[in-house]
């Protein structure tokens, strides 16, 4: 008798489905498990590199490869350029404290982390400059110099940034935050060139208290805000042979009607 002719024959077809949905819950548990076990070096490393991907310029001529896609130029005649890796923190956060250790300063004294734009060389403003000030202190110098020593070993584009608390600041010549972020971050890149580092690599940018870390309600939450940022990011092969450029002011240090600002 056939298998047809049974009846029996179409009792186990549902162990074939079971199984595919057994196996579908296997590797979707797997894909869970896998990505609760993040490496956030690598992750944002990845991040960054889908992102140079997919913001090509090829209008400008850009070219489109990346660490993801390799290849192709822009549609627009006129350039060819490389992207090159991001910064490594790790490597950077090592050269950090031995030069550091060098030099007979504090590990402390700086930090080295990675953010959405880049790594990023974090100083309190306190170890720079005094209340309302955009002159350095002669402790910050050889701090600096051991940051310039650094950049110097990294082939990235450097943003220097200046960041205040939001006190009103009480100077005649920094009617508000605006213009004393945006000073000492100026000071902070003359002194970076001046030890080496390539103006044309460099900007400037004030961002006066709009870019907080911690709640500013609090002492110790204003004593984080008020900080001096150097982002590093991937700077993009043949920029070099560019024509020299002098170092630039980011938009955003033009001076605002806002009346807020920090006593650094």
């Amino acid at each position: 008798m056939s298998a047809e002719e049974g009846g029996g024959g179409h009792d186990e077809r549902w162990v074939i489905s079971y199984a595919d949905l057994v196996t579908l819950l296997l590797g979707f548990f797997i894909i869970l498990f896998a990505s609760a076990q993040i490496d956030q070096d690598k992750y944002h490393e990845l991040s960054f590199a889908f992102k140079q991907a997919f913001n090509v310029d090829v209008r400008a001529g850009a070219d489109g490869s990346s660490p993801v896609f390799g290849g192709g130029i822009g549609v627009v005649p006129g350039g060819n350029f490389t992207s090159q890796a991001q910064p490594d923190v790790k490597s950077i956060r090592t050269t950090f404290d031995e030069q550091l250790l060098e030099s007979g300063l504090t590990s402390n004294a700086v930090d080295v982390l990675r953010d959405g734009q880049g790594v990023v060389i974090r100083v309190s403003d306190r170890l720079l400059f005094s209340s309302a000030s955009a002159e350095l202190n002669q402790e910050a110098k050889p701090l600096l110099r051991v940051v310039a020593g650094v950049l110097r070993g990294i082939n990235s584009e450097v943003r220097v940034e200046g960041h205040t608390d939001n006190v009103p600041v009480a100077s005649d010549r920094y009617p508000t935050n605006w213009e004393l972020s945006s000073a000492r971050a100026t000071t902070v890149l003359r002194f970076l060139a001046d030890e080496g580092i390539e103006p044309r690599r460099m900007v400037a940018a004030g961002y006066a208290e709009f870019r907080p870390l911690a709640s500013n309600t609090t002492p110790e939450g204003r004593a984080i805000n008020r900080r001096a940022d150097i982002v590093l990011t991937a700077i993009p092969a043949g920029t070099a042979t560019a024509s020299p450029a002098r170092p630039s002011i980011d938009p955003a240090v033009t001076p605002a009607t806002s009346k807020g600002g920090t006593t650094p």
